[in-house]
């Protein structure tokens, strides 16, 4: 069988945005290829892969706090989530699909949930360094080799995380002063937004396996067309996972296993 998201509708969401979350678990289905143990939950109920709780609601109108996104029950050993949870304000669901955003944020976010920088710190995986400070490291190597191969210098020893924009965005995604409009930046930009080798190789790294011919094409931006770039979004910040607020997960026990 083939990994699977299995998401649990709690309200709040449109037909149509429905859909983008289905479209967007369907894509991490492509990138990530082997199932995960099936675990038993405290509640009794049984998880195959990974479960996310997805609901919409009123929190404080559009361009304010997004809402939550993050594993929420992790497997004993790998720590790989068993359960997450995303949590948006309806007004922001409504502005990103005006924006014709909304797949990316999605698959953005569902990727937070699957661990994507929310399980990368010392208590967990352990695949930062620096964490917190002004040059935060990724160091799995995986996403070091794509990283050459990106720069072309077989001296790499790290991928350069953010280092600013707070507690919803430094440490948890790729430099946007580095890789401007890969996905998993911290910040949305207006048309291509590719999921790039190197994200499948942190996946990877986090001890998912993945397909690598899934990814979308990508290279690294000329310097100076960059500098202009990020120099406009440090004033016209288009919110991606900025005031997305992180979510401490629990781990399951051994026994969890079935």
């Amino acid at each position: 069988m083939a990994f699977t998201i299995e998401i649990r509708f709690l309200g709040g969401l449109t037909d149509a945005q429905i859909a983008v979350f289905e479209t967007a678990a369907n894509r991490w289905s492509q990138i990530i290829t082997e199932n995960l143990p099936p675990v038993r939950l405290p509640n009794g109920e049984i998880v195959n892969d990974v479960r996310i709780d997805a609901q919409g609601g009123n929190i404080d109108g559009p361009s304010g706090i997004l809402g939550q996104a993050g594993p929420t029950q992790l497997q004993s050993g790998s720590l790989l989530p068993a359960t997450g949870m995303m949590r948006f304000d309806s007004a922001d669901l409504a502005r990103m699909e005006a924006e014709n955003s909304l797949l990316n944020v999605i698959v953005h976010e569902m990727g937070h949930v699957l661990g994507f920088g929310t399980l990368w710190s010392e208590r967990f995986l352990g695949l930062i360094i620096g964490e917190g400070s002004d040059n935060p490291k990724f160091v799995g190597k995986n996403a070091v080799k794509e990283y050459m191969a990106l720069t072309s210098d077989e001296n790499s020893e790290y991928v350069p995380l953010a280092n600013t924009g707070g507690t919803g965005t430094r440490d948890g995604h790729w430099r946007e002063r580095v890789f401007d409009n890969e996905l998993m930046t911290g910040f949305i930009d207006s048309g291509d937004n590719p999921l790039s080798r190197l994200s499948i190789a942190a996946f990877e790294d986090m001890g998912y396996t993945v397909d690598y011919g899934a990814a979308d094409e990508y290279k690294l931006p000329d310097a100076e067309i960059l500098a202009l770039k990020v120099l406009r979004k440090s004033h016209q910040c288009r919110m991606c996972s900025t005031k997305i607020m992180r979510i401490d997960p629990i781990i399951l026990p051994k026994s969890a296993f079935l």
